[in-house]
């Protein structure tokens, strides 16, 4: 029996719904989430979505209104990464709440209106959700807290001043457990990496220098991901799960016989796949897992045609992790995995993709780490 594992990821475009006149807002917003719910309906609900440029609004930081709605079945996380009260520009915020309409500028908004913008997760109930650390043996038990594990590595690039390309970005780390066959198999980790990378003002216009800023920032961002995250959790579980120096004591609800983890990386990377880092990630052993490039996923603006793709979906290790223990005998090009072309809430399309895990009786043999 194969089991999949199935992700897709979008950027929905929140900030451009803040920006829309207080008339229509109501319609978007129950546009964007007819479209999440229809996303997740057609596609046999995806594990794990991961969406960027996630909003809330309101009274204050402690009384407001997510973008999207509780959807049944799924979890539902958001982490704000810039906001109207913990810094200080207000030039993003500003252009929010005064637009202008027939040559006139109107308030769209109160004036204290409480604004967020950042990343977010919806995954499924069902799914074993468990701290990045975490070294339990069984998907059956299930952390007892009605809370999420997921950690945030901030990018931190120096002071805001209310637009992209001084906008703070980090990404979200989220560690999944699987048990394939049966609750006592070797046990399978699986992390999901969302992450929205920067661009620039003026960036593909033409100007080289602002194209060369660009990718040394998204080259650093990169680093942090592969080096800062994923390497430093395989050295970790290399070094036999050491705390401080010292091997781990581990409870006997664990083990340290596990599969090796795997990784998969999603998000809008704001890089195009002609560029260099794109080819960085491939070389690191990352497979693209929407690999077909025949409908993109980027427009100059809700409902327009696509002219870019930045968005993908990655998974890895590829020796180490994907090509022995998730293909299995039955080996995958991934072909079937698409850019839904049919979605209209957002100036992105979204990615779906399913990864097959089929572990055999002989690939369960227990891999030394050392």
């Amino acid at each position: 029996m194969v089991e999949k594992f199935k992700i897709a990821n979008w950027n929905i475009g929140g900030a451009k719904y803040l920006q829309e006149e207080e008339s229509k807002r109501s319609k978007i917003k129950y546009d964007l989430n007819f479209e999440i719910n229809d996303l997740i309906r057609k596609r046999n609900k995806p594990d794990v979505i991961t969406l960027q440029e996630v909003v809330r609004y309101g009274k204050s930081k402690n009384e407001y209104e997510e973008l999207i709605d509780e959807i049944e079945g799924y979890r539902y996380y958001s982490f704000p990464l810039i906001d109207t009260d913990r810094l200080s520009s207000k030039a993003k915020w500003n252009k929010i709440k005064i637009i202008e309409k027939n040559g006139k500028k109107i308030q769209n908004w109160p004036k204290d209106t409480y604004f967020a913008q950042g990343n977010a997760f919806l995954f499924k109930k069902e799914l074993t959700h468990v701290p990045v650390w975490d070294l339990r043996k069984s998907s059956s038990n299930k952390p007892t807290e009605d809370r999420h594990h997921i950690e945030q590595v901030n990018l931190e690039s120096g002071l805001y001043f209310g637009e992209r390309g001084s906008e703070p970005r980090a990404p979200l780390v989220a560690h999944f457990l699987k048990n394939p066959k049966n609750q006592d198999d070797k046990p399978l980790d699986i992390f999901v990496i969302n992450t929205h990378l920067t661009t620039l003002r003026m960036e593909r216009e033409g100007i080289p220098e602002i194209d060369l800023a660009a990718r040394k920032i998204r080259s650093w961002q990169i680093d942090v991901i592969f080096n800062g995250i994923i390497s430093r959790y395989n050295r970790w579980r290399r070094e036999n799960y050491e705390e401080r120096g010292t091997k781990r004591i581990l409870k006997n609800w664990e083990t340290d016989n596990r599969f090796e983890p795997v990784w998969i990386i999603a998000g809008d990377f704001n890089f195009i796949y002609e560029s260099v880092e794109y080819e960085r990630i491939i070389k690191m052993n990352f497979i693209d897992l929407v690999p077909s490039k025949t409908i993109k996923t980027k427009a100059k603006g809700v409902g327009n045609k696509p002219t870019l793709t930045l968005d993908y979906i990655f998974g890895g290790p590829k020796f180490i992790a994907l090509d022995k223990f998730v293909y299995g005998k039955k080996k995958t090009d991934f072909t079937q995995n698409i850019v839904d072309d049919k979605v209209e809430g957002s100036d992105h399309f979204p990615l779906i993709a399913s990864i097959p895990i089929e572990l055999t009786p002989e690939e369960t043999e227990e891999i030394p780490v050392v």
